[in-house]
């Protein structure tokens, strides 16, 4: 399972690409606790909510500027490739669906 270490700069990182500031809360990214147990989850927005963009993986850049500030690079690179899937299959279901 790919693990997060909270240090929250991937949120930085994202929040300075879309808006040229640095503030967590307007990332398309957010580091949460587990709560019942030692470690952090990254959660990567779908749909923009408020303030925060949806995650567009930087796709004009070569490496999302997120993973390129990450210390657990391997792992942010992981959930990405997730995401990246899950997004292909949504919008695969979502053709259909308009046929």
């Amino acid at each position: 399972m790919p693990s997060c270490g909270g240090c929250r700069t991937c949120e930085m990182a994202c929040s300075f690409r879309h808006r040229g500031e640095f503030i967590p809360a307007i990332s398309s990214l957010k580091i949460m606790e587990k709560g019942d147990e030692p470690g952090f989850y990254v959660l990567l927005l779908e749909e923009s909510d408020g303030h925060r963009l949806a995650c567009d993986l930087c796709q004009e850049l070569e490496v999302p500027l997120c993973l390129q500030y990450c210390r657990e690079s391997e792992d942010l690179e992981k959930i990405l490739k997730e995401f990246k899937k899950k997004q292909g299959r949504r919008k695969k279901s979502r053709e259909r669906q308009l046929r």
